[in-house]
């Protein structure tokens, strides 16, 4: 597969509980959103159109120090067009168009003073199926990779060597949550002065909570990227995760390795015990949305903009969280002092 040379570019241009009503399922006005929804890619593979039509159609979208010749050459390679192909395939009922003007409807009802975004999908030759969403809040862009959502037995993940645990995410009905995942790296603010494990929960249940409020009817499993019984497991474990937490003194700890074991996608969250693997990835993250949904409880008529710019501890501590403990699996490896936890207690 070659490289996309547009891959650079893009990046150059982007510098609930069960039994409780759905307080973020708000009645939206009757108009419906006006959002662009634009496939670069049709017009990039059809090669009837010239180039440099296309070029000046979109100029972001192409390295000027890259010869016209080789992006003839890319137009008819013959593994980039059979991606696209099956882009169309796939997409060709979908509904995620109709899933992404419900979610900047609910965008500009809870943020009135953003622009809506000029939306371009387009297809990268398998190069940005990691990173397939990218939004640019000041530019007012918002690129989806369509090859990063051809299903998670796509024959294309299965030749490249995708991990499992990497392609559950990487189906059409993914697209939303992951540009929600977008919207929020630009949105929810970054203190670097508080970098505590703690903070990076929270800022992560920001996150989450802005796809609870644009994505109102979206399962949690799919918010967050996991299957049912991953979430079934966090529910059930929850008060033993976070004794975890407490007891090896990891809640306000910056040690920088807490956001590869607890934060980032991985196969299971690393507790570095035996039985470490029955967990999912991301589970720090989890335990910071169910944070944030606690401290929105008990601050119910917050709105969520003032809930995403709230400071992170103050969200920690003003939400009382505590859950049960169950039955104890996640014991320490050593004995530590809890004292610092007491404060907030």
């Amino acid at each position: 597969m070659k490289t996309t040379h547009w891959f650079v570019l893009i990046f150059s241009v982007i510098l609930i509980s069960c039994g409780k009503e759905n307080r973020w399922d708000v009645e939206l006005p009757q108009e419906k959103v006006d959002l662009n929804i634009t496939d670069i890619s049709k017009d990039f593979f059809d090669t009837n159109i010239p180039l440099t039509e296309i070029q000046a159609k979109y100029p972001f979208f192409f390295d000027n120090r890259v010869e016209n010749s080789i992006w003839e050459n890319q137009r008819r390679d013959t593994l980039e067009v059979a991606v696209y192909d099956s882009i169309r395939e796939i997409f060709a009922d979908s509904e995620f168009e109709n899933e992404l003007k419900s979610l900047f409807a609910y965008y500009q009802f809870h943020f009135p003073n953003e622009q809506l975004p000029q939306v371009y999908t387009y297809s990268s030759g398998l190069q940005n199926m990691y990173e397939p969403v990218l939004y640019g809040r000041r530019e007012g862009m918002l690129f989806i990779a369509l090859d990063g959502f051809l299903g998670k037995n796509s024959e294309w993940y299965k030749k490249e060597r995708v991990f499992p645990y990497i392609t559950k995410t990487m189906n059409p009905e993914n697209i939303a949550p992951a540009v929600v995942q977008a919207i929020g790296r630009e949105i929810v603010p970054f203190n670097p002065r508080q970098q505590a494990f703690i903070d990076l929960m929270v800022d992560e249940g920001k996150k989450l909570v802005l796809a609870d409020a644009l994505l109102p009817k979206t399962s949690d499993e799919l918010k967050i990227g996991y299957t049912k019984e991953e979430l079934d497991w966090a529910l059930a474990n929850e008060g033993d995760i976070w004794n975890y937490f407490v007891e090896q003194n990891m809640v306000f700890d910056t040690d920088k390795s807490l956001r590869e074991r607890f934060i980032q996608p991985g196969p299971f969250s690393k507790f570095l015990n035996e039985i470490e693997t029955d967990s999912p990835g991301r589970i720090g993250a989890w335990i910071g949305w169910q944070i944030c949904r606690k401290y929105l409880d008990e601050n119910s008529e917050m709105s969520l903009q003032e809930f995403i710019n709230q400071d992170t501890q103050l969200i920690f501590k003003e939400s009382k969280y505590k859950p049960r403990k169950g039955g104890g699996d996640y014991q320490p490896t050593k004995n530590e002092s809890n004292d610092e936890i007491e404060k907030y207690e």
